[in-house]
């Protein structure tokens, strides 16, 4: 049985972008039942550019909402309360989403059992004209040959809503967006959903995201592009320092099939200690690798266990505080404990080769010092281990570990 398709667009200030979003979901190759335009307060032409939409849309799905600003998370919240549909497909008003996409994401809910599919991206700017589009990649992707597409998410967001689309029930159990939030509200919200409902991948490029040099952020808090970087590290930052005390470390030990469960513990610590470090998190980070180190002190570390603590040096953020005081000496100590801690600082000196490397190319010279020397300090060079049990990571999730 088909599912009908909820799309959003919550809007604001982005009229000369907003018509071709628009007519993006209008001409979709599955039709999309209802379109809901949320105008969070615009002060520019959105009003007439929804109002010359409506007026070409021939089935009658836009719906045109306009309230004072009050920030996206509103905007999203108001607009989920109009939604018809048993899908909601949320779009940017920036980005434009390939005509080909509610087919392809809907087909997999409509025969699947998964609650949430997702999808790739392109990006693309455009020349001074507005006409020429120059397109570029897709950015920051992880391999997802192998681990959970919640791991990959919990370690770095990599796809968008405008590549999702969510049934609505979901929605309904994690409940609203977060209005306390000024950034990253949908890596939150997918955080929420992803770790209650199981999610498929499919290869396809969904949307093309469109990167020019606007404001960004609600009105009263906006950035220019540039500083897009420290901006979205700090929100999530935020949102990962609450999700610490939610997300119980049982739910990071569901990642994995062990022979013995407190191997299968010792890695969703090292686990969630690599998903802080690479958001700079390092207080909690050192405090997970330290619990990892202190169990099964000399039973060293299994593959699995290793190319995980090499990941944690590998975040799109960088990793530089880690490298000076007092982060270091914390780090350091790691070697106290047994061949386990002695592995867990080889294997987060071999994450930290690459970073030499990215140093020296960048002509970094300071940081390539800092780096060398926690390089001979923690002995980055492969250590043998002794792998008295097995320990893998699973694909997929089993439905119960989403009970948690």
């Amino acid at each position: 049985m088909q599912g009908s398709i909820s799309a959003i667009i919550p809007t604001f200030n982005r009229s000369s972008f907003l018509q071709e979003a628009i007519d993006a979901l209008l001409h979709q190759t599955r039709p999309v039942a209802q379109i809901i335009v949320w105008d969070d307060g615009s002060t520019d032409a959105t009003p007439e550019i929804v109002k010359s939409a409506m007026n070409a849309d021939k089935r009658g799905v836009i719906q045109y909402f306009r309230a004072e600003n009050q920030g996206k998370s509103s905007a999203l919240n108001s607009a989920m309360k109009e939604v018809r549909g048993e899908y909601v497909w949320i779009c940017d008003d920036d980005d434009v989403a390939c005509l080909d996409a509610a087919e392809k994401m809907a087909e997999v809910l409509d025969a699947t059992d998964v609650d949430i599919v997702a999808g790739a991206h392109a990006r693309f700017r455009t020349d001074e004209s507005e006409k020429d589009k120059e397109f570029f990649g897709t950015g920051y992707w992880p391999d997802l040959s192998s681990g959970s597409i919640i791991r990959h998410l919990l370690e770095d967001i990599f796809f968008f809503q405008n590549a999702s689309l969510v049934r609505r029930a979901c929605f309904d159990k994690v409940g609203p967006f977060r209005e306390d939030l000024s950034r990253s509200i949908d890596y939150e919200m997918f955080v929420r959903l992803c770790t209650r409902f199981p999610i498929k991948m499919i290869d396809d490029v969904l949307f093309y995201q469109r990167k020019h040099g606007g404001a960004r952020g609600p009105e009263g808090q906006q950035h220019a592009a540039k500083k897009s970087e420290e901006v979205w590290l700090s929100a999530d930052r935020e949102i990962f320092c609450d999700l610490y005390q939610t997300l119980p470390i049982s739910f990071y030990a569901s990642f994995f099939e062990a022979e013995k469960s407190a191997l299968a513990l010792r890695a969703a610590h090292l686990q969630r200690a690599c998903v802080y470090a690479r958001r700079c998190d390092w207080m909690r980070a050192i405090e997970d690798f330290k619990a990892a180190a202190q169990m099964a002190e000399n039973d060293g570390l299994t593959p699995t266990e290793i190319d995980i603590v090499v990941r944690s040096m590998a975040g799109k953020h960088g990793n530089a505080e880690a490298y000076s005081s007092p982060v270091r000496k914390q780090l350091l100590s790691l070697s106290q404990f047994g061949l386990t801690g002695k592995t867990i600082l080889n294997a987060l000196g071999r994450g930290s080769v690459w970073r030499a490397r990215e140093a020296l190319n960048n002509r970094d010279f300071k940081l390539l010092t800092k780096i060398t020397t926690f390089l001979l300090q923690s002995g980055a060079r492969p250590h043998p281990g002794t792998f008295a049990s097995h320990l893998s990571e699973l694909d997929h999730l089993t439905h119960e570990a989403y009970n948690w």
